[in-house]
């Protein structure tokens, strides 16, 4: 059996309370309506306390301070000219800014050992009423944990469905997180599975922040630790940026959630252009069941995107690692990314000792430009590069190597997806880990906020 290790400072929803609601289910009122703010509006940043891993959760605002308060004492707020980063927050940060403010938040997490060994980058949320998560690990080797953030002061109740290679495996329903607080569930009462699942993650009161972290083990010892990206949902045409460069395992995990059979077209985008693999360009997905396909040799190691098209709506995710021996091995999870906005920012706190690269994706027929604004630190300069995306392709921005890096993006092209790759030695630990770019504002603006004293 596989010791499950829980960071402190995170309450466990675990045991026979979980099972008992996965198995009666729950008796829910109907939806309340949240009262909205009108002044402001906030996502959730992962964080955890761990004396061996070194967090960092970072934020911005383009034109206004930006407040940042630990989940637990929203009264204690800091208030940000710039960029602003809060080191080893030991719980969730909670990042808020005036409405219609053009702002970004990230969490990085690194260490050389110990049960956060690794690299891995996060976004920060919004809360939702519905979260996708692919690429979800609930083998024997792992300890897969979802993390719920509820912001609101009211009550808000959690179902969970999981799509596997075989079809819908049993998983809790009627989880209860209280308001503003969090939860953690262990995904240990799913049923193990030999390959990566799908989960879906819904409310049917409320609303939440979901976080997925995943621990791969061999056996008492620890090998990597990663966040599961919130991907965009089933849809029937959706980009994954940032497969990174290099050996090792390369899946595509296509979900079909539906009742009828999905034909799936699976395209390559790399800096030469528009590719189809040889084996897997065109696959067929039963209904409830998530297929894995083997991308790696069709890629050759380059970094690349894949583009899924599809007849029916599918949710898509990647699953990969370094291919590098046990003492370096390091894991990676990608999804797909809506379309950068016009104009948007991103701070990502990688460290001075972490190589980082924007990938920018153009799955049109037509090129491209997109400017590309790099700020090193707090206090560097913006230096902006205009850079031209060629149509069916992928183009690569080197960034600065500094403790924070600011990416702000804008372009008038519509269909344009990003990413940052990132690579670490840490100790003897090969890192690398993959942000999508998702616009922290369009995920917050969708999502109904709810007004909080503290926070203004």
């Amino acid at each position: 059996m596989k010791p499950w290790i829980y960071p402190a400072g995170i309450a466990g929803v675990v045991g026979v309370a979980v099972l008992a609601t996965s198995l009666t289910g729950a008796v829910t009122a109907p939806p309340e309506q949240l009262r909205e703010s009108t002044t402001r509006v906030s996502v959730v940043c992962p964080a955890f306390s761990s004396a061996a891993t070194r967090i960092r959760v970072a934020a911005q605002s383009a034109n206004e301070k930006v407040r940042t308060a630990k989940l637990s004492t929203p009264q204690k707020a800091t208030d940000t000219e710039g960029l602003a980063v809060v080191a080893d927050p030991g719980e969730p940060v909670r990042v808020s800014v005036g409405r219609s403010q053009l702002f970004g938040a990230t969490t990085s997490a690194s260490a050389p050992g110990g049960p956060g060994r690794g690299l891995s980058l996060a976004s920060c949320l919004a809360p939702a009423a519905t979260f996708w998560f692919s690429g979800v690990d609930i083998t024997e080797a792992a300890q897969s944990d979802l993390v719920l953030v509820n912001l609101d002061s009211t009550d808000a109740v959690v179902d969970l469905v999981a799509y596997g290679t075989g079809g819908r495996l049993s998983a809790p329903r009627g989880l209860t997180v209280k308001g503003n607080s969090s939860s953690s569930v262990a995904l240990g009462a799913i049923p193990r599975h030999p390959d990566p699942i799908t989960l879906k993650v819904s409310t049917s009161q409320g609303r939440v922040a979901a976080f997925v972290r995943q621990l791969t083990w061999q056996g008492n010892t620890p090998l990597s630790a990663e966040w599961v990206p919130a991907g965009i949902g089933p849809a029937t045409d959706q980009v994954l940026p940032g497969i990174p460069a290099g050996k090792g395992k390369r899946v595509l995990l296509v979900t079909n959630p539906g009742e009828l059979t999905a034909d799936v077209n699976i395209d390559v985008l790399g800096p030469s252009g528009r590719s189809q693999l040889a084996n897997a360009a065109r696959v067929q997905v039963p209904p409830g069941v998530t297929l894995p396909v083997d991308l790696a040799p069709g890629l050759g190691g380059q970094a690349a995107a894949v583009q899924v098209t599809s007849s029916l709506p599918v949710a898509a995710g990647l699953s990969a690692d370094n291919g590098q021996v046990p003492a370096k091995y390091d894991t990676v999870v990608d999804g797909p990314a809506p379309a950068v906005p016009a104009d948007a920012l991103w701070p990502v706190a990688l460290g001075a000792q972490t190589a980082g690269t924007l990938q920018l994706v153009n799955p049109t027929n037509a090129d491209v430009v997109v400017n590309v604004s790099l700020t090193a630190g707090a206090k560097g300069a913006p230096q902006t590069t205009a850079v031209t995306v060629t149509a069916s392709s992928t183009a690569q921005v080197a960034l600065p190597k500094a403790d924070a890096v600011t990416i702000r993006i804008q372009t008038d092209a519509t269909a344009v997806r990003a990413a940052v790759l990132a690579t670490a030695t840490l100790g003897m630990v090969k890192g690398t880990a993959v942000l999508d770019l998702v616009a922290n504002e369009s995920r917050a603006h969708r999502a109904q906020v709810v007004f909080n004293p503290h926070l203004g």
